[in-house]
């Protein structure tokens, strides 16, 4: 407390604040300062209180306080309590986080980490200059002062000053003037000044009113003060005093300095400086502050989208372990029971495969988590400055504020996060070898896979080269080996032949069973076509019905298909889909609809189709094909070899014509679109048996269905015979049809129902 002719100057420590009282001459002497001492008290409560509200007959309710007000949001939200004590804040330090703490609090938490450091590492001397923050654990250089030293939180102070300080809310405000004209005890207060922080009652607030030097002060009445109304322009007229200069307020800014001045401040040493007033510097440094706070808010977004998707792909890993627990349950149903005793033990793999992704993730998530609430809060923390702070306060807090928007700014990585899901291979085609079918693995291995897998494929192939080069070696010191005598070559055998390249070759891929919920018998897959994107498209003649299945064996549901019809033969043609059933064509819509029926030649049982693009459909009759477009109307007709004697059961396209199975002479004929023959391979280079499906890759490749071998064998597109691409040790058992999907893989349906499916390699 200051004496200075009639003006008394309080200065509150714990706030930070200091109060310019002018009072009346004429109500006290300045002579008795104990008489004023006792008088005068410290900061008046300024908030609604329940028991104060409750003393006065007003309700508790907290409709006296307006839910608008920021002051009670501040409150309400905590942001005026200490985080370590939840107590209200006593002497707040603000670290270079951005972080407030009591100082004591932070003075307690020192001392003892100071101790736990000097029991754990006797070796090694304990810093007790450093302090790690309680919130974001960021490490913090303690001044030479040590924690009293630290920035003192002037906003947080200011906020103080209108809140009610716990435990001081008075049963009843008093007047402050009585007892300064010998009125004892006081009256009650039922006004209160802004410009003096003194408590009135109607007699003292009508003198304050018609003084000369307080006439133009704000007085308002004490309820409307004490719920908060008036909370907005008590924080308008907290002004900054200088240090220097008792009672002046601060209103310049020093650029070369970087000081907020006062008046004499701006008369004295700092006249030649270049100055502005306080606003201005103030209003300048917001907007860098605010530049810096949008990129920290949108790097606290990126992180909140981060920790999203690591929070979908958590749930991704739970149902994507749920998927191939149904697919190893599945799977282990159909087999033997050696089989039975493998899935324990691949579902123990998947369960410890998955709690350590989980483990794994669950540090990684909260990671994040702490990553993005402490870019929230600095963010949230620099956005209250910028929009509540005073001048000065923005200006004490600036430097700090935006070194650590920048350090989080700069410290966020903009990679997207690497996930990586289970997936299973299942190889039924060694259950006796005593290798387990399952095979647990990451998305990426795949490539690593396929490329150990050329590495041992082609050391395999120089291996056996180099074993036929020595054995058509002649030996030396002997009788030149005699020549084989030329045999017949045996119907039920493939000859060899001179391929002009490798066969590709057939990895398993997966294998379901065609039949479902719905299905009343056994199904017979008759119609086998890729039906978009990584699905499968089955006409079950038994049943009548158009399956959809993915590659993975899921079904997807049905095509409905009109009352009554069972389904042969069918071809995709974008979303629509066409099929035959006896001597009838038929095409749906693409949703669901019949768009036309026609009726075919007679003469076949049933008529083979295939696809031409998503517009034209090539249908197999008796010694020809007959091309339809997607009106139903004949467009053209093509002969194979310019005759009449093929009987296509198979048909399939190929890039400039068709390849289809001619029953009548057992062949394969290759021909173009105009009906020239290409190329046909004879029966006895199909090991003398009636051939099946066919269907082509990508790369022209030409399978072939063997069904009495248990082969599908592969031609070149000139039709010569490359080998076998799957025989019965690739699980291959009384095969009936086959597809290429259009990301090179290839189905084989077999009699039963079941559906192989394998990736094709070259």
């Amino acid at each position: 407390m200051m004496y200075n002719d009639n003006k008394v100057i309080l200065f509150c420590p714990k706030e930070g604040v200091m109060h310019n009282n002018r009072l009346l001459t004429c109500l006290f002497s300045l002579t008795a300062p104990c008489r004023l001492q006792q008088v005068l008290r410290p900061l008046r409560p300024r908030w609604w209180d329940p028991d104060m509200a409750a003393a006065q007959g007003h309700s508790a309710a907290p409709s006296a306080a307006p839910s608008s007000s920021w002051l009670w949001e501040a409150l309400a939200s905590g942001f005026l309590s200490c985080p370590i004590c939840l107590e209200r804040f006593s002497r707040p330090k603000i670290l270079p986080c951005l972080h407030t703490y009591c100082q004591g609090c932070l003075e307690t938490l020192l001392d003892g980490r100071a101790e736990e450091e000097a029991e754990e590492a006797a070796e090694e001397e304990a810093d007790a200059q450093t302090l790690r923050c309680p919130e974001c654990r960021v490490r913090v250089p303690l001044p030479a002062g040590g924690v009293a030293a630290l920035k003192t939180n002037f906003f947080i102070n200011g906020l103080l000053d209108l809140a009610c300080p716990a435990g001081r809310a008075p049963s009843s405000p008093a007047c402050a003037l009585c007892p300064l004209i010998g009125q004892e005890p006081p009256r009650p207060a039922s006004s209160h000044c802004l410009d003096c922080a003194d408590d009135m009652c109607p007699s003292c607030a009508g003198g304050h009113r018609c003084s000369r030097l307080t006439h133009n002060h704000r007085v308002v009445d004490m309820e409307g003060y004490l719920s908060g109304r008036y909370d907005r322009e008590v924080r308008e007229r907290q002004a900054s005093r200088c240090k220097k200069h008792s009672g002046e307020e601060l209103r310049f800014f020093c650029d070369r300095c970087a000081a907020p001045l006062c008046r004499e401040c701006r008369l004295g040493p700092h006249l030649q400086h270049p100055c502005r007033t306080l606003a201005e510097a103030a209003e300048e440094r917001r907007l860098a502050v605010e530049e810096l706070l949008g990129k920290v808010e949108a790097v606290a977004r990126r992180l909140a989208t981060d920790r999203a998707g690591l929070e979908a792909a958590v749930e991704g890993l739970e149902a994507g372990q749920a998927r191939i627990r149904t697919r190893v349950e599945e799977a282990c149903s159909r087999a033997v029971a050696w089989l039975l005793s493998q899935r324990e033990e691949v579902l123990a793999r998947l369960s410890e495969h998955v709690e350590e992704r989980r483990k794994a993730w669950a540090a990684l998530r909260s990671e994040l988590e702490l990553q993005e609430q402490v870019a929230s809060s600095t963010a949230a923390f620099a956005r209250r400055v910028l929009t509540q702070g005073q001048g000065v306060e923005v200006l004490s807090l600036e430097q700090l504020v935006s070194e650590r928007l920048k350090e989080l700014q700069e410290g966020h990585s903009d990679e997207t996060l690497q996930i990586r899901l289970p997936r299973l291979e299942i190889d039924l085609a060694d259950l006796e070898g005593g290798r387990s079918p399952f095979r647990l693995e990451e998305e990426g291995e795949e490539e690593e896979e396929e490329e150990e897998l050329s590495r041992a494929e082609k050391k395999r192939r120089k291996k056996k080269t180099k074993k036929q080069q020595q054995q058509q070696e002649p030996q030396t010191g002997g009788e030149a080996p005699k020549a084989p005598s030329p045999e017949k070559p045996s119907s039920q055998e493939v000859l060899p032949a001179a391929p002009s390249r490798a066969a590709p070759k057939a990895f398993f891929s997966c294998s379901f069973w065609a039949k479902t919920p719905t299905d009343k018998r056994r199904p017979q897959v008759t119609g086998l076509c890729p039906f978009g994107p990584g699905e499968l498209l089955v006409a079950d003649e038994t049943n009548g019905q158009l399956k959809r299945f993915s590659l993975q064996g899921e079904f997807r549901g049905t095509v409905p298909v009109p009352e009554g019809v069972a389904p042969f033969s069918v071809a995709a043609l974008g979303s629509k889909v066409a099929f035959t059933a006896g001597s009838r064509l038929f095409l749906l819509d693409g949703h669901g609809g019949l768009a036309w029926e026609k009726a075919l030649p007679k003469g076949q049982a049933n008529h083979a189709m295939a696809a031409l693009g998503s517009d034209r459909l090539a249908v197999s009759v008796t010694g020809h094909v007959e091309l339809y477009n997607l009106e139903g109307q004949q467009v053209g007709k093509v002969r194979p070899g310019g005759s009449a004697r093929h009987c296509l059961v198979f048909l399939a396209r190929r890039e400039g014509g068709f390849v289809g199975s001619d029953w009548h002479y057992n062949s394969v004929v290759l021909f173009a679109e105009n009906g020239g023959l290409v190329a046909e391979c004879q029966e006895r280079q199909l090991g003398g048996c009636q051939p099946g499906s066919v269907c082509t890759d990508p790369r022209g490749t030409v399978y072939v269905v063997l069904r009495e071998l248990n082969r599908v064998l592969a031609l070149s597109p000139a039709g010569e015979v490359l080998g076998d691409f799957l025989t019965a040790e690739n699980g291959i058992d009384r095969p009936r049809m086959a597809t290429v999907a259009g990301d090179g893989r290839l189905a084989v349906a077999l009699c039963n129902g079941t559906i192989h499916v394998f990736k094709i390699r070259y």
